[in-house]
This record gives structure tokens, sequence and C-alpha cells, in this order.
């Protein structure tokens, strides 16, 4: 049992010190960063540029394509350092900067010339002459959305309003168990965790954390706190309805945002700022398809449909998965269908869609008997790995494996350190949001360390050993960008090991 006195003390704590495709470029970023209203002076045109908080001379420069000097001449007031909302003038590019001219009649040339009319430069041009001029910094060494302290919100359900009903000095461990204000905590636990092991690495990260319960109000109240738009980075462990109101937060405010457990794709449509963490299943199959190709060349794969089973759609689209990567996929319904079709010149994978844990024991019992007769490997979805009662020598002698979206293998020297660090700190041995909250910490916190608040193009040089799942983004055209990576493993001398 974890020590109440214990949560108590930190779920108060509101503030601490301390495949990448379509990914956007840094000139995207820059781009993105120009503002569109243009003002004319002495014959010149100017963007009018509104200062946001982190941004710096440097970045200002490159977004324009103009140089850091040029923006100090026109803005002599920079030079005490930028504020949020000032205001500063961009000279428009391709403009000519005429010398100055000293006091009495001017030149022949120069008269000529004035004579000449000024041909004002077109926005679009402006913005081609900007794009050129950025030139993108491998990652790593682009310095330019680096800063020396990352501001961080965690926003999370802890339902404080419920702690005041708990007795810290003689808990009931019923209580403590029902109580939705530790559903989410072993998360913040494991979070708490990566946090501290980074800052002693030298990453300088100012952490705070919000509760965020059911209330949407008070969600809304949360992000009209003054410190929400000036954040690097925010992590929203959120409802549905919560999540998308402050992922319209983030998309106005430019913050990526992460979301640690949401199986739902349609959180990143239309918002490039948001990243899922959790793979959807409509990619689950790709990913089945893409290992059964490069592990079983030779056989033929048997999808066996269980009529019981809801997702009707889902044998259909691994099938048509499996014959784009080459392989030889045919649809099975029922078990008599299954074992009819098995071949004994060729290896035979069989994907079975069911869970039904009684037809999941009946079909291993029976793939078992068959076992010197054919050649047999066995797929077991969508969650065979969670179901009781399965023996283990049939799913070992059928070479089983699973599919999911994160697996520990807690024979893992990192895994066995976490889990003696976690029952040290925290009096409870680590459950799965424990290891989620760790490695998403772990994992974007890292990002920002390394590469600053425009990690986004550069999470495909971003290689982190992670416990509990993989990473591998990929975002969509104008959407933001979603995890692509399932789990699979199997049974291997009684013990299951990853194998992707």
């Amino acid at each position: 049992m974890r020590y109440l006195p214990f949560f108590i003390l930190i779920i108060f704590f509101s503030q601490v010190s301390c495949r990448e495709a379509d990914a956007q470029t840094t000139q995207e970023i820059l781009k993105q960063m120009r503002s569109s209203v243009v003002e004319k002076s002495d014959g010149k045109e100017y963007y009018i540029h509104t200062v946001k908080h982190g941004q710096t001379l440097y970045m200002i420069s490159k977004a324009y394509g103009v140089e850091v000097n040029d923006v100090i001449r026109d803005n002599p007031q920079v030079k005490e350092g930028l504020k949020s909302d000032q205001k500063i003038r961009i000279l428009i590019p391709g403009q000519t900067i005429a010398a100055p001219v000293k006091p009495g009649k001017p030149s022949a040339a120069s008269a000529k010339q004035a004579a000449l009319p000024v041909k004002p430069a077109a926005t679009e041009h402006a913005a081609v002459a900007a794009d050129s001029a950025v030139a993108e910094l491998p990652c790593g060494k682009d310095n330019s959305t680096k800063k020396k302290v990352y501001k961080v919100a965690l926003m999370l359900p802890l339902f404080l309003g419920g702690v005041d009903s708990l007795n810290a000095e003689n808990p009931d461990p019923k209580i403590l168990e029902s109580s939705k204000s530790f559903q989410f905590l072993p998360f913040y636990e494991g979070f708490r965790m990566a946090l501290d092991s980074l800052e002693k690495s030298g990453l300088k990260i100012k952490l705070y954390v919000y509760d965020a319960d059911k209330d949407t109000a008070k969600t809304k109240q949360i992000l009209r706190k003054p410190e929400m738009k000036s954040m690097d980075l925010i992590f929203g462990l959120l409802y549905h309805r919560n999540f998308q109101i402050v992922a319209e937060f983030a998309r106005k405010n430019r913050i990526s945002l992460v979301n640690p457990v949401s199986e739902r794709s349609e959180v990143v449509n239309g918002n490039p700022f948001v990243f899922k963490v959790q793979p959807s299943k409509k990619v689950q199959f790709e990913e089945i398809a893409a290992f059964m190709k490069k592990s079983f060349t030779h056989g033929q794969v048997l999808i066996v449909r269980n009529g019981q089973y809801p997702d009707k759609d889902a044998p259909e689209q691994l099938k048509k998965e499996c014959q784009e990567h080459g392989l030889t996929a045919r649809l099975v319904d029922g078990q008599e269908a299954a074992i009819t079709a098995l071949s004994k010149d060729k290896e035979n994978y069989l994907v079975v869609f069911s869970d039904n844990q009684a037809y999941a024991f009946d079909l291993t019992r029976r793939l078992f008997e068959l076992r010197n007769e054919y050649n047999l490997t066995l797929a077991g979805l969508p969650d065979w790995a969670a179901m009781e009662g399965l023996e283990s020598e049939y799913l070992v002698a059928l070479r089983t494996h699973f599919v999911a979206q994160s697996f520990i293998d807690y024979e893992n020297p990192d895994v066995k350190k976490f889990v003696r660090d976690y029952q040290v700190a925290y009096h409870a041995d680590p459950v799965l949001l424990g290891f989620q909250g760790f490695d998403v910490a772990f994992y974007f916190l890292s990002a920002l360390g390394n590469y600053g608040t425009g990690f986004q193009r550069c999470l495909g040089d971003l290689h982190i050993n992670s416990m509990q799942t993989c990473f591998e983004f990929r975002q969509n055209k104008g959407s933001g960008f979603e995890n692509q990576h399932w789990m699979v493993f199997k049974y291997d001398n009684y013990r299951l090991v990853k194998v992707n």
C-alpha cells in the first residue's frame, strides 16, 4: 500500500524547478512566424512583427530572411532586449536602402534615381526570398529554438477535491483502492522519476502540475493562467473533451502537446502540434504484415475469422496489408476451415481474430495436437496475452506471437532498476501507467533538451530505449504526429520476449 501522507505532499505541489514522414521542417516553422501585416513608411514597406514569448532576434531575422543587424538598425530599442507583444519593423527584402545624403544640392545621379518609380516588393516574393535565406542546420546543431530553461505543463486528473475526505492518519485500504485521486497518480510518479534523472544530466525544466479532471470549465480556467501561453511543452493526460480544449489552445499558441494514453486517431486531425503516443489499430495490421514479411517469407498466412468477433472488417484489412507486402494470405472462417487449409509443404502462419477465451483455448488445443504434422506459428488478436487459462505448453509449442501497444520485459535490467527505484520512492510496485509516465517524459523531455522547442523534425534521430513501447512518429500532412509502432512478442522457453 502506498503511503497517503506522501501522496498528499506531492499532489498539492503545483510547481517544481528543476518515421518522421512529412515532419515540419525548420523553414516551415520559421515561415509560420512571419506577420502578414505590412505598413509603408518613407517609401518603403515593412512587416510589422509582434514578438512572441521565447522568440530571439536570430529566429526573427531567419524567419524574414534578413540580417540581425538590419533588424537592430530599424528597431534600435531591441538592443535593450525583446519583450512579449513588442512590435518591431522588418524591411521587406528586395528594397534598396539608400545611403544617407548630406544636406545640399543632390547630385545628378541621385536626382535621376529619385525620379524613378519605386516598385513595391510583393509579400509572396518576400516569403520566397526568406525561404531561400534559411539554411536548415543538422539536428543537434540548430540552436535557434534551444533554451537554458524549459517550461513544461503536466495536466492530469488528480481529483484533489476528494482528498479532504481521506483519513491520512489511518486510511481505509478499500477507500484508497477505489479513490479517483489514485487512478492517475502512477503516471505522475513515473514522470517525476524521468524528470529527476534528466535533471541530473543537466537539463533544466520548470514543471507546472495541474489538476484537470472532467470539469471542462476548470480546464478552461487553467488555460487562462498567465504562464500557460509561455509553455514550451504540454503533457495532457485528460478526458477527451478536455483534451480537445487544450489541443485548440496549443494550436493557437503553437505549443507542442503530448497525448500519452488516448487511442483515438482523431485527436491529431488538423492539429500539427499534437503528438499521440498510443498507436491506433488502423496501423496495427501494417505492422503485423511487415513483421510477417520479414520473418515468414516462405509460407502461407491463414487469417482465421471467428463469427462472434465484433470487428468484422479487421480480417479483411489484415489480408489487404499482407497482399500489399507480397505475402500469400487467405481468409478462413472458423477452426475447421483453418485446419483444412493447413499445408504440409510450407510454413503455416495463423492469425486468429477472437476475444473469446473458450474459443482460443479450444483452437490452441487442436493445433497442439497437429504440431508434429504441420509447421505452425500462431498469432492471437487482439489481446490474447491478457487471456487467463490458456495452456503455456500449447502456446510455446505453437510459437505463439502476441501484438500489443506495450510490453514490459521484467527480466530487462533497465526494467528491474526502475522497479527497484520506484519501490524505494513510492513504497509500491509500478503499474503500466507508471512505466508510461517514465517513458513518455524521458522521450519528449530528451527531445526538448537535445533539439529545443523545434524538435519535431528531429524525432527520427532520437533513439531511446523505452521500457514498455517504442516511439516511431509519423505526421500526416496538416495534422499531428502519431506513433506507428506495435510491439510483437512471443513465448521463448516459457517466458515472453520482444521480437521487434
